[in-house]
């Protein structure tokens, strides 16, 4: 009998220890399909259909961290035919949410044996009228950072989910943790990567846009030169245009450079090391040093390609500036027969902020440091493009009298003060300076001291400052010292 006995508890052991043995082995094929997945629709089908059939469940819930809360990723439930079916979005409420959420609180699984008797959870609403007999409810944890909870149950036996299927469902769920992860990871690239391709899709389409008006503008300032036939004024506006054509071309090509020397690309190559190593993936970013750098290599440049995004942003804002001034001096070169003024309540201030913008490009380029002192004056009645056009003439001049002083030197003022009922705006300079014999000649048609100027830019800044019932002049304590340029207009 004693030999009968230890025969019979032998095939008993050896018989847990085979079943033991195909449960793992159950467990490592599931734990392959799911790392396989990359893509997080795919994931968490592929995660409930391992961990209903390895842990003899008839229902599972899959719970992914939303804020301080948990949301329902998907429902499965064994049909009546024996298959597995997802169960419709009405059913997401029909959860033990209190159990959940001590589980998302506490970190720790959740093992009820016997639902119908006496337990910590027997208030909760869904337990008490839904039959589960054997509730389970496991953490996704991943380096300690909570993931997830998968839930089960089964309703048709007490103590469904044994000690042994509690390990192994252990060792799925430290998978189904690293592939969530990774499976949003990849998911975040993707997204990133469409964010990015439409934001440079649309940048390229509003530079075609800006492009295509600036071929308008200059198109119906030619017109209206010939139409108006007054050979003075169509030159003063084209040499106008042209200032800020200077700097909206500089504008673009710098946008186009950014464009084209975009990191975009190197989004592609993240995704191909996550798509080579797809199989193996979780391997791959734990113990591949590439893979291991990988998340901080993503981390670092999403913040570059948001700064670049950022960047051309500004540009184009820039660019929407230059494409309005060049609209108004075609509408001033329209109206110009009339001698009207399309006066309107200004301040000062913004309007050279505004003509600095312009020529901020062209400033940079030339390395010229700009200094601003600006006092609180008045707001001024005022036709603000015809300010706007003085200002863009005279930051263009100090500009280009800087260019033959060392870089790290070149220097630029603007103030803005008040005397009485009078605004000034002064531009300074310690560039060339202006000889003596010269001072007369500045503000004559067609006179100029650069090689390609046309003689064109002080000789209608005076006069529109005339228009705007102010006064344009120009000082300069000899060569060498720098000039002064300074704009009065009333404040009444």
């Amino acid at each position: 009998n004693l030999a009968a006995s230890a025969a019979s508890q032998e095939v008993l052991t050896t018989s847990s220890t085979n079943s033991t043995r195909l449960d793992a082995l159950t467990v490592v094929k599931a734990q392959q399909a799911i790392s396989g997945e990359i893509v997080l629709e795919r994931l968490v089908t592929t995660l409930m259909q391992a961990a209903i059939e390895n842990a003899g469940a008839q229902r599972g819930a899959l719970l992914l961290p939303d804020g301080d809360s948990l949301s329902v990723a998907a429902i499965f439930d064994i049909s009546q035919d024996g298959t597995l079916a997802p169960t419709g979005e009405g059913a997401a409420h029909e959860l033990p949410w209190t159990l959940l959420s001590y589980v998302r609180r506490t970190r720790e699984h959740v093992l009820i044996g016997d639902a119908s008797k006496t337990h910590p959870f027997s208030s909760d609403a869904y337990l008490s009228r839904s039959g589960a007999r054997s509730v389970l409810c496991l953490p996704l944890m991943r380096q300690e950072q909570f993931s997830g909870a998968l839930y089960l149950e089964n309703d048709l036996t007490t103590n469904a989910f044994s000690p042994e299927r509690l390990v192994l469902l252990g060792h799925l769920a430290s998978q189904a943790a690293i592939s969530i992860e990774n499976a949003r990871l990849y998911a975040d690239v993707q997204r990133a990567r469409t964010e990015l391709r439409q934001a440079n899709d649309e940048l390229e389409r509003r530079v075609e846009e800006r492009t295509h008006e600036l071929k308008q503008a200059q198109a119906r300032l030619v017109d209206t030169a010939r139409e108006v036939g007054m050979a003075e004024v169509a030159s003063n506006v084209l040499h106008n245009v042209g200032n800020v054509l200077t700097s909206a071309v500089v504008n673009l090509e710098m946008m186009r450079q950014a464009v084209g020397s975009s990191r975009v690309s190197r989004l592609k190559q993240a995704s191909a090391l996550l798509l080579e190593n797809r199989e193996t993936l979780a391997d791959f970013l734990v113990h591949d040093p590439k893979g291991r750098h990988l998340p901080d290599y993503l981390a670092a440049l999403a913040h570059e390609l948001v700064h670049e995004q950022t960047r051309l942003m500004e540009d184009m804002d820039a660019m929407g500036r230059h494409v309005e001034h060049i609209r108004a001096i075609v509408q001033v070169q329209q109206t110009y027969a009339k001698t009207a003024l399309l006066t309107e309540e200004c301040d000062l201030a913004q309007l050279i902020d505004d003509a600095l913008r312009i020529q901020l490009a062209a400033l940079q380029r030339h390395g010229v440091n700009v200094r601003l002192e600006l006092s609180a004056v008045p707001r001024a009645r005022v036709d603000k493009h015809k300010v706007l056009q003085i200002l863009i003439n005279l930051i263009s001049n100090a500009k280009y009298a800087l260019d033959e002083v060392p870089e790290g030197r070149r220097n630029l003022w603007v103030k803005l003060t008040a005397e009485g009922q009078v605004a000034r705006i002064q531009v300074v300079d310690d560039g060339v300076g202006i000889a003596p014999g010269m001072k007369d000649k500045l503000f004559a048609h067609g006179f100029t001291t650069r090689k390609d100027g046309h003689g064109f830019g002080l000789h209608s800044s005076a006069l529109a400052a005339q228009l705007l019932r102010g006064s344009l002049s120009l000082e300069s304590e000899g060569p060498g010292k720098g000039a002064t340029a300074t704009l009065e207009l009333p404040l009444t």
